[in-house]
């Protein structure tokens, strides 16, 4: 189906609520053939702990009673907070992105910032009306370095974590410096120039954009408090901490051997031919390939190495050294 154009008499409808505020369109930016019609820039100055700000508005007309405004607050850093609401009409999902002060969206912190990225949706009268917040990515800087996240919109699936330096910089870090924080943080694979993990999340709607917002800060303070000190200090502080995610990556393989040992142990009972344990000892095989499946993640089978005293002077190494 072809998507007609947006004509300039529809532009001048669709952009009035707009234009009471102030904002003005910026036809060179805008697409008409999309039904996109972009607004020009808007500058706010540092103020209330936050830094200064660049502020874009992008409004889509994608039907008949079918409208998406999307707000962008850009910092210095190059880290972008955004914002998206879906409404029946220009005014409705304005007013939803005003309801949304900027200091909610972003977190800032001694040498850290996080821009978070939500979609917006009116609140139920209720909720006295307050637009209802869900996370669906978030971007962070610290020293150089950005992390992403990530949030998939299905509870129960981990986020994304992504931990990637500056150019012409390598990080050497070990497979669980985000892990020590605690079961929810995965170990970090290092692929293709960044680091990656996932994050898992508690609840749904309101509760797991809060979960995933707080771990995320936790994260982010975690990553910029242990760079700044030598490695070996990581090791020293995370000690015991490290040996317990060394002890969780087992839990798969121990499990593993309690299997065996329990389908040793069932055979050498006398048991009946219609017993449950024997049933149980003869389908475990398939039983265990369905709750690999069903897994939110897959177990991974290893024989985890012992934490290692960290020695390098820095975490960051010169790019020809590459990661450890």
């Amino acid at each position: 189906m072809t998507v007609r154009p947006v004509t300039h008499h529809e532009i001048l409808a669709l952009v009035e609520p707009f234009a009471r505020r102030g904002r003005h369109v910026d036809l060179a930016a805008s697409d008409r053939m999309a039904r996109r019609i972009a607004f020009r820039a808007v500058d706010h100055p540092a103020a209330g702990g936050l830094p200064a700000l660049r502020e874009t508005l992008e409004l889509e007309h994608g039907g008949q009673d079918y409208y998406s405004l999307t707000r962008v607050l850009a910092l210095p850093d190059g880290a972008q907070a955004k914002l998206v609401a879906e409404g029946r009409t220009p005014a409705d999902v304005l007013a939803c992105v005003e309801a949304v002060p900027p200091a909610r969206q972003i977190v800032a912190g001694p040498g850290w910032t996080i821009a978070h990225g939500h979609r917006a949706e009116p609140g139920s009268a209720a909720g006295g009306g307050t637009v209802r917040l869900t996370l669906i990515e978030a971007q962070a800087r610290m020293d150089g370095l950005a992390l992403a996240l990530r949030v998939p919109r299905t509870s129960g699936i981990p986020a994304d974590l992504e931990l990637r330096p500056a150019a012409g910089d390598t990080l050497a870090l070990p497979e669980d410096f985000l892990a020590v924080l605690g079961w929810p943080w995965t170990r970090l694979a290092f692929t293709r120039g960044h680091w990656s993990g996932n994050l898992r999340l508690r609840g749904s709607g309101p509760d797991r954009t809060a979960d995933a917002e707080a771990k995320l800060e936790r994260t982010v303070r975690h990553i910029a408090h242990t760079l700044a000190e030598p490695p070996r200090v990581f090791h020293e502080r995370q000690r015991a901490a490290r040996w317990r995610v060394t002890l969780r990556r087992a839990v798969p393989l121990l499990a593993c051997f309690a299997m065996l040992a329990l389908t040793a142990f069932v055979a050498s009972l006398d048991l009946p031919e219609n017993s449950v344990w024997r049933m149980l000892m003869f389908h475990a095989p398939p039983l265990l390939l369905l709750l690999f499946v069903v897994l939110p993640e897959m177990p991974r089978i290893e024989i985890p190495p012992p934490p290692r005293r960290l020695t390098a002077a820095s975490w960051r190494l010169p790019s020809t050294e590459g990661a450890r």
